[in-house]
């Protein structure tokens, strides 16, 4: 986030949001934010923005979050969420994706992508950073157990996902 902050006349400054870091990192975080929070941050920003402005439109009435409700510290409602950007540990041509089907079948994973560029048929490098990462996941869950399996499997199946020829 950033603020500037104006004391030009010394006495009242004068503070202006600029930016807030609300990146999405290649998918839309608003869903998981949302059901397990309740809110998310970009909806923070416009209660920020707009405070308790009514613009008289019945159909966002339920929507518009009251800032001076929202907590100070926000807690989970007893779900358990995650983004996970996949990482291809392999260099080469793409000639088989593995575990596409069991994370498909996982109990906690709502989405996933694998990007075109990893897709079989592609030559591609090891994943370096979030611009190189092979895809992502969304996971949540009400049952920490099943969601910290789910978790702890994809993390395996990540090290493999990818076969390659040289």
């Amino acid at each position: 986030n950033e603020v500037i902050i104006n004391l030009e006349d010394n006495t009242v400054p004068d503070a202006r949001l600029v930016e807030v870091n609300c990146r999405q990192h290649n998918t839309d975080f608003c869903p998981l934010t949302s059901s397990t929070v309740g809110y998310n941050a970009l909806d923070m920003l416009l209660a920020a923005y707009l405070g308790d402005v009514n613009d008289g439109s019945e159909d966002t009435a339920g929507l518009r979050l009251d800032w001076n409700t929202l907590p100070v510290y926000p807690t989970t409602q007893g779900r358990f969420a995650a983004i996970i950007h996949l990482v291809c540990h392999a260099r080469g041509n793409v000639v088989a994706i593995h575990g596409r089907e069991e994370l498909d079948g996982m109990e906690s994973v709502l989405a996933m992508e694998i990007y075109p560029a990893f897709q079989i048929g592609e030559d591609v490098e090891p994943t370096v950073d979030i611009r190189t990462d092979a895809g992502w996941l969304h996971l949540m869950n009400d049952d920490q157990d099943t969601f910290d399996a789910d978790y702890a499997r994809i993390m395996e199946l990540m090290t493999t996902m990818f076969e390659v020829e040289s």
